[in-house]
């Protein structure tokens, strides 16, 4: 299996769960403190990444990491305010259906060339996600209008940041991911600040996830959120790597398929339901990744 596949897929895995916990930690910590938390930790962790892999720092690099970190900023705050008004189980795979499908049409706009086998695999890893995030008839948690536009607003956010990412000189190895997640934690925290500052905007950040529960400032919510953060780091760095040696469609449609690992933590967590029509979705995703392995790999 190619490499790029390989990456992709270690980058799902990882936002996925970061996902998760993240949407746990924004339910007691409320969004502006969870993302500020997780992207703190991330910033730190992603430092230590890019000592050890290196990189060549440039005005191009900088200024497409600068597009992903707005991008990225506004991706997860609305994430995870989604998420905070949940359910998990419907929110995740919908941000990460329309997100990944941003890049695939940025791709053939620019023209991206890729074998019939390449292209089936798209599809049906698509077609996976959508079957991901359907939701079911009766019972469970239905997804409110609110939940629903902030999605929509994080997934083109989130898709965008992913196509600035893939534009970022290939020697700038892995900086454009720190240049995006510094800057997310700068922009975070002048959110913040004007929050504490001015009542009116504190009080409509307080209530951008809806209600809290729990102890919210408890020290386990805490580490829960920095943990969150940390696997996002390495999600990004695995992400960009992925970007550099593979196809912007496939690689953002395999990043796509990271709602598998948040269902499974929310299910076996969280106690939500997963329908069989979510269950043929992610075998589909399987099915997807096998075909685009073997078309990267030429043997399809």
């Amino acid at each position: 299996m190619a490499l790029a596949v390989i990456l992709a897929l270690g980058a799902a895995l990882s936002y996925g769960v970061s996902d998760f916990l993240g949407g746990t930690a924004a339910t007691r910590l409320r969004v502006i403190p969870t993302t500020l938390i997780s992207y703190g930790a991330g910033t730190v962790a992603y430092a230590v990444i890019v000592l050890i892999t290196g990189g060549q720092w440039s005005a191009e690099v900088v200024f497409w990491g600068g597009l992903a970190g707005i991008g990225a900023v506004v991706g997860f705050v609305t994430f995870y305010a989604a998420m905070a008004v949940g359910p998990m189980s419907l929110v995740s795979p919908l941000v990460a259906v329309v997100s990944s499908s941003i890049p695939v049409a940025a791709a053939v706009a620019l023209g991206e060339r890729l074998s019939a086998w390449a292209w089936l695999g798209v599809v049906v890893a698509l077609v996976a996600a959508l079957l991901i995030s359907s939701q079911p008839r009766t019972g469970g948690r239905r997804l409110s209008m609110r939940a629903a536009v902030l999605s929509l607003v994080s997934a083109v956010s989130l898709g965008s940041a992913v196509i600035a990412l893939d534009r970022a000189p290939i020697e700038s190895a892995s900086i454009s991911g720190l240049v995006e997640i510094g800057l997310g934690v700068v922009l975070l925290g002048l959110v913040w600040l004007v929050g504490r500052l001015i009542a009116p905007v504190g009080r409509m950040l307080a209530n951008l996830g809806g209600p809290v529960t729990g102890a919210g400032t408890a020290p386990r919510n805490v580490a829960v959120a920095a943990s969150a953060g940390v696997l996002l780091a390495l999600a990004n760095a695995a992400l960009i790597a992925a970007l550099q040696s593979g196809s912007l469609a496939i690689v953002s449609v395999l990043v796509g398929l990271y709602p598998i690992a948040t269902l499974l933590m929310a299910r076996v967590l969280g106690g939500e339901r997963i329908t069989p029509v979510q269950l043929t979705g992610a075998a589909l995703a399987v099915a997807a990744s096998a075909v685009l392995g073997l078309s990267l790999g030429g043997l399809a």
